[in-house]
């Protein structure tokens, strides 16, 4: 039985090709892949600029589905049947960094899509501790945005970011726009600074209140 799954197969060349179907192991889901985002680190892999990737490769790390088997370790909020988005870095547990909490700099992470195969593919397998309930009131469509959105938080975290505060955020890409509308929740005001004249106006039409060109104002 076989899937289809979209490689690139190396920079500039894209193609969509059948692969066995995943065999899932006692600790693993299987996942029927409902969306699919596309990130900068995917058009990096397709331009050939990432230095991780190494091709070819499943791209895909921005991912939804339903469990269509579920795997030891499993939240136990989770059942088969429900839609629920990966965590796409997948950590060893044993190391130092993941030892004190820093799984993200894990001594032998691979990141799906990267360092590993992705999950733009009909059918995948993933570990079954890093999957995330969706909401209900979530669309599976949206609900890919919730992997760059965590790095939009993290960023205001770790600037303990609190009401009151003007917040700097440099680039108004998609992550970019994120922190700038999690500051506002969080009662900040956020100033968005970017050289595209057309993603500053976007931005505005979004809500965020101040807006820089740093091409041409004076910041």
């Amino acid at each position: 039985m076989k899937v289809k799954a979209v490689f690139i197969n190396k920079p500039g060349e894209v193609e969509t090709r059948w692969v066995d179907y995943p065999h899932k192991k006692e600790n693993e889901v299987l996942i029927k892949v409902d969306a699919a985002g596309i990130c900068g680190s995917d058009i990096g892999a397709f331009r050939g600029t990432n230095p991780l990737v190494t091709y070819p490769r499943i791209i895909g790390h921005e991912v939804t589905g339903i469990v269509l088997q579920e795997g030891a370790g499993m939240p136990d909020n989770i059942k088969e049947g429900d839609r629920v988005i990966v965590d796409p870095y997948i950590y060893c547990g044993h190391c130092y960094p993941c030892s004190v909490g820093r799984t993200n700099c894990c001594e032998n992470l691979n990141v799906i899509g990267v360092h590993v195969d992705g999950a733009m593919q009909e059918v995948v397998t993933h570990p079954a501790h890093l999957i995330h309930k969706i909401p209900d009131n979530v669309p599976s469509e949206m609900a890919p945005l919730a992997e760059p959105l965590t790095i939009a938080l993290h960023a205001l975290h770790r600037a303990n970011v609190k009401a009151g505060e003007y917040v700097a955020i440099i680039g108004a890409g998609a992550i970019g726009l994120m922190a700038a509308l999690s500051a506002r929740h969080y009662k900040a005001t956020p100033i968005l600074i970017d050289i595209v004249e057309e993603r500053l106006r976007y931005a505005q039409k979004l809500g965020v209140p101040y807006v820089l060109n740093a091409a041409d104002d004076q910041v």
